[in-house]
């Protein structure tokens, strides 16, 4: 069906990686709002329509380009270490030279949770740049791995939650995309 990359996070827990930049995403999105509110308020006291302006729209741009660039860090810095193919029959994960095939009869069920939102329309299809995967076993312990939203093959047209949309309708066991 298709192929994804894994990536790399550089911190122990990469779930807060991905709740930190959540909110720094939320507060990107407040800032127009918060700027109408504090510009048509008393913040700039009795200062004229145009002084308030030049005040306003260099701190609005100075803020935005911070949360920006920090956000931005965050996917630069997520490094790709391997792939992961979904078929019709089973998951294989590569890294580096290790290659691990799990048949889909050894899977109790398969959880994909968002993990950090893109900054750019081309990085992603779905609004999220990358998405945690993880994998229940019958038997095993289970396992969790970061990978892209965009594909490998199919000239980056298919994300991930389509693929395991579709994936749903083919396999017995349960899988689960959180929203």
């Amino acid at each position: 069906m298709s192929r994804f990359r894994i990536l790399r996070v550089d911190h122990s827990d990469p779930v807060r990686i991905g709740k930190k930049n959540r909110l720094l995403y939320a507060i990107y999105a407040i800032i127009p709002t918060l700027f109408l509110l504090s510009f048509n308020t008393v913040l700039f006291g009795g200062f004229s329509y145009r002084i308030r302006l030049m005040i306003s729209i260099p701190l609005l741009g100075l803020i935005y380009f911070l949360l920006l660039r920090k956000m931005r860090s965050t996917i630069n810095n997520l490094k790709t270490i391997g792939e992961l193919e979904i078929t019709q029959s089973c998951l294989r994960k590569r890294i580096g030279d290790s290659m691990s095939e799990y048949s889909f009869r050894l899977i109790k069920e398969l959880i994909l949770i968002k993990h950090i939102p893109a900054t750019r329309l081309k990085e992603s299809k779905s609004r999220y740049f990358s998405y945690i995967l993880k994998i229940v076993f019958n038997d095993r312990p289970e396992e969790t791995v970061v990978v892209s939203d965009r594909s490998v093959d199919h000239d980056h047209k298919i994300s991930i939650a389509d693929t395991l949309k579709t994936l749903k309708k083919l396999v017995p066991f349960d899988v689960k995309i959180e929203i």
